[in-house]
């Protein structure tokens, strides 16, 4: 079916229809973010599979929900729902990046040199082991495993590592630009068919999780260049080493809906599936909205759904569905501009103690962010190898109600005068005196502004003046880029690393890009992360972030507020399910040779 769809021609209009497809599919993400439920999570969740983390204990407390009439269980096969408004644009790693649905459907198919636990760690794929790394940390040396084979059944070898990299490296490079920048700072030779060696300019202890991209086949592509890449036929009907193997993509006539996937000899006959991948085929089908996906599984069309918004938890409970729980790479946080000329109080530590001390933080998140998030301690998400379990920032303390206004009488910086309207004659001013006072920038969604308001009322509580300004959601990305604000509730998306690396985040302000809005300026704090990076002795780095942490919340350098929360829906027949620390919707994926179908 549909073969016609592979032809260049296709390919070729596909690729024109690329640019708009993805300003779609970023407005209607952005348009259908889900607004909270009432209900806080601890209540909607069954016992599923535990995590590693204590998300279990915090969100999967609940009885499974009942059975209703359930369809025959088709063996060896899933269908799954994707809200994915743009469907398949092209099933090739290097340009993934562009549409969620690509990124879903290539992790089944390619495998990168690396890839992560359930822990974020970072742990051998196709190589063999993990790399021999000089001592100076610039020259990585990987010895590529000898039993992989393409789907084609063609031999994985070193001359597929270094045609991937220079693709990526080419000045013409079709695919994410962040792609092209990073590679172009990395040598890559092959040394011989099985040993690939890569030269960094400075140490960079993430260096393995960019290693997590998927490697093509040189014998398949073989005069591709970056340019070219994108109108391939490749795209289209790709060949990649994973478990899973494109066999065809799927229409109902008039329209593509997605693509079947089914189980890789040449993935059956490496040891890691001696046991398991009992789902022998995959049907992975596009929804443009969450709720024709949902309609799917209540006709039994599909056995699970991509992703659930949180908003619609509650009301899944009469559906013999299972909601399986992660944190979502990113974390919920007031920040503080510290070049702000206007509020320079910021840049005083006492002042940050004093914001942090009168905000009750696991109140307001169970309040307001009920089923869409759980309240955070560190910076750090609890899923990953580097959270430090007995840290946790400052927050209201019952026990110590005049903590916040102790710390913010031993505040040293003066705020500077209120301003005067100049319409008004001098001897009509109303009494004015110097304050503390300043603006709380939010977006309009409707629980972060919730949460924002109850935020400003408890600093208005203890004296301070605060202007909260809520506006849409395009002017509140613009206002944060160029630093127009004094404080802002911000959503930080850490997506798709898996390194816990924050340095773009806390670190003091990069010269290029990153996420440090509020140009957040310690230099203790961007020592420690600094040394963190640059050092591959795992250990080390767990220390490192440990005490990152530590400081951070000492030193009160955000409001740490809170974690978001994925959910995985599933048929209640189907076991196995395990998320683990996830940095991309993907990472569901990961345990699919353990997922059984059960009467």
């Amino acid at each position: 079916m549909l073969n016609g769809l592979r032809a260049p021609l296709l390919a070729l209009f596909l690729a024109v229809a690329l640019l708009a497809a993805v300003i779609a599919l970023r407005l209607s993400e952005s348009s259908i973010r889900p607004q909270p439920a009432a209900t806080p999570v601890t209540q909607a969740l069954p016992s599923a599979t535990p995590l590693p983390t204590r998300v279990s204990a915090e969100l999967s407390t609940a009885p499974p929900r009942p059975a209703a009439a359930l369809p025959p269980i088709e063996q060896g096969v899933l269908r799954e729902a994707l809200i994915a408004p743009s469907c398949i644009l092209k099933l090739n790693p290097l340009l993934a990046g562009f549409n969620q649905a690509d990124r879903d459907v290539t992790a089944l198919i390619f495998e990168g040199l690396m890839k992560t636990d359930a822990y974020g760690n970072a742990v051998p794929s196709l190589a063999a082991s993990p790399p021999r790394i000089s001592n100076d940390g610039l020259t990585y040396v990987f010895t590529l495993r000898e039993d992989v084979r393409w789907h084609d059944g063609e031999p994985f070898t070193s001359a597929d590592v270094v045609f991937t990299i220079g693709l990526m490296q080419a000045e013409d490079f079709s695919g994410p630009p962040d792609l092209r920048n990073f590679w172009r700072t990395v040598e890559v030779d092959a040394l011989d068919a099985q040993t690939v060696r890569f030269k960094l300019a400075q140490p960079l202890a993430t260096f393995l999780d960019y290693l997590r991209i998927g490697i093509l086949p040189e014998h398949a592509m073989r005069g591709v260049t970056g340019r070219t890449l994108i109108t391939h036929p490749f795209n289209l009907n790709p060949i990649g080493t994973g478990a899973y193997q494109f066999e065809r993509l799927l229409s109902d006539g008039v329209r593509l809906r997605g693509v079947r996937l089914r189980a890789a000899p040449t993935f059956a006959a490496r040891p890691e599936a001696a046991e398991g991948y009992t789902l022998r085929q995959l049907d992975l089908i596009c929804y443009p909205t969450w709720e024709e996906a949902r309609a799917a599984f209540e006709r039994g069309e599909v056995s699970s759904l991509s992703e659930v918004p949180s908003a619609v938890v509650q009301s899944l409970r009469a559906l013999p569905l299972t909601l399986y729980t992660a944190y979502k790479p990113a974390i919920g946080a007031v920040i503080y501009n510290w070049a702000s000329d206007s509020a320079p109080f910021f840049r005083d530590l006492r002042f940050r103690q004093a914001l942090a001390r009168s905000v009750d933080r696991a109140a307001l998140v169970t309040r307001f962010m009920a089923d869409r998030a759980v309240v955070a301690n560190t910076p750090i998400l609890p899923s990953s190898w580097a959270y430090a379990p007995e840290v946790s920032c400052p927050s209201y303390d019952p026990d110590a109600p005049e903590a916040a206004a102790r710390s913010l009488a031993q505040v040293r910086i003066t705020p500077p005068p209120p301003k005067r309207d100049p319409s008004v004659p001098e001897a009509a001013q109303p009494p004015q005196h110097p304050s503390y006072r300043f603006q709380l920038l939010l977006s309009d969604d409707a629980a972060q502004a919730a949460l924002g308001q109850a935020v400003a009322e408890a600093w208005r509580a203890l004296g301070l003046g605060v202007e909260v300004v809520v506006i849409d959601r395009v002017t509140f990305r613009e206002r944060l880029a160029n630093g127009s604000f004094e404080a802002a509730l911000v959503e930080l998306d850490l997506a798709p690393s898996a390194d816990p690396d924050p340095y773009s985040v806390w670190g003091q302000v990069p010269s290029e890009g990153g996420l440090n809005f509020g140009r957040l300026n310690d230099r203790r704090i961007s020592e420690l992360l600094e040394a963190a990076r640059q050092t591959t002795d795992g250990s080390a780095r767990v220390a490192l972030y440990a005490e990152f942490q530590r400081l951070f919340c000492d030193r009160a350098a955000a409001l740490i507020l809170y974690y978001p929360i994925y959910y995985y829906g599933v048929d209640t027949r189907l076991s196995g399910v395990q998320l683990g620390f996830v940095s991309q919707p993907a990472d569901r994926f990961r345990t699919l040779g353990a997922w059984r179908w059960s009467e």
